[in-house]
């Protein structure tokens, strides 16, 4: 159920893969084809990543965090409650807006704080609603901000990256 919508002069483009090794190759192409030309964010929950990896459920998330910067090259990595779904990863471009405190707690931690971080960035509240939904249902969810001409080539791209 792939989504953009424009923030001025860039988009964001969000999908959802219900199979990691499916996000996985998806990540891996991306990175490929377009190397330096958006910025990518990852959301999932801890427990169906575990799941899928066939862990034992973390307490210690640096078996997620190393898994994440092999496969995306990057650093920027972190967790928190969501009273709404659970224990929840970020990973990217986004990871300070869903951490950002308020009070001592994350913003994505907040009742609805995750909700409004996707409407910050421009989703509609049945957009929003609906990937908050599919996160909750165990899905991990692709966020990609870029230009336009970049976006919407990802658009035509997307159908092959899903069924990579």
């Amino acid at each position: 159920m792939p989504t953009s919508q424009n923030t001025k002069r860039k988009q964001v483009y969000l999908n959802s893969f219900k199979s990691l090794s499916q996000l996985e190759s998806a990540v891996k192409r991306l990175k490929k084809d377009y190397t330096d030309d958006f910025q990518i964010s990852i959301l999932g929950k801890v427990a169906q990543f575990c799941n899928d990896k066939n862990l034992v459920v973390l307490k210690d998330i640096s078996v997620l965090k190393t898994y994440w910067k092999d496969l995306m090259g990057t650093k920027k990595f972190g967790d928190f409650y969501s009273p709404e779904i659970g224990y929840v990863f970020i990973v990217g471009s986004l990871v300070p807006t869903f951490l950002h405190k308020i009070n001592g707690k994350p913003l994505a931690a907040l009742s609805s704080g995750s909700y409004g971080i996707f409407r910050g960035i421009g989703l509609s509240e049945t957009q929003a609603a609906s990937y908050m939904e599919l996160l909750n249902t165990g899905h991990y969810l692709l966020i990609l901000r870029g230009f336009e001409a970049t976006i919407q080539e990802l658009k035509k791209y997307s159908s092959t990256i899903e069924n990579s």
